[in-house]
């Protein structure tokens, strides 16, 4: 019985390079994929049945600082109503439901792949691998 050792040491040097990955270079991954969501979400903001009126809403969208891992994405409290665009709202003075308008799960599920490649970007910077 023969074993072949020609990727053994490729594999350990990945391994090596995993362990540089730091908190640092995660947030940096993070804040790196949340401005393209932002970028996305700003661009599709006015596309899905929203009036522009004042802009407040394209320019409520913004993102936090990486905390803990996690990094969110959303309107501060001056465009609240997107919250209500999005999911949906009962108006009182129609005495009816009015449906979403969803913008931000579409620009989500748009900007995914370009999410990735930017983490994946500054990933490989990190590591040495670009």
């Amino acid at each position: 019985m023969e074993f072949e050792y020609d990727g053994f040491e490729q594999l350990m040097r990945e391994f090596e390079n995993l362990e540089k990955i730091n908190r640092d270079m995660q947030d940096e991954a993070l804040i790196a994929a949340g401005d393209v969501l932002v970028e996305q979400m700003q661009s599709q903001v006015y596309s899905h049945g929203l009036q522009r009126r004042t802009g407040t809403g394209q320019s409520s969208i913004d993102r936090t600082n990486p905390k803990n891992g996690e990094l969110f994405v959303g309107p501060s409290k001056e465009g609240f109503y997107l919250y209500m665009h999005e999911f949906g709202f009962f108006n009182v003075r129609a005495g009816r439901f009015i449906g979403p308008r969803p913008f931000a799960s579409v620009a989500f599920n748009q900007a995914t792949s370009k999410m990735l490649d930017e983490q994946v970007k500054v990933l490989r910077r990190g590591m040495g691998m670009f």
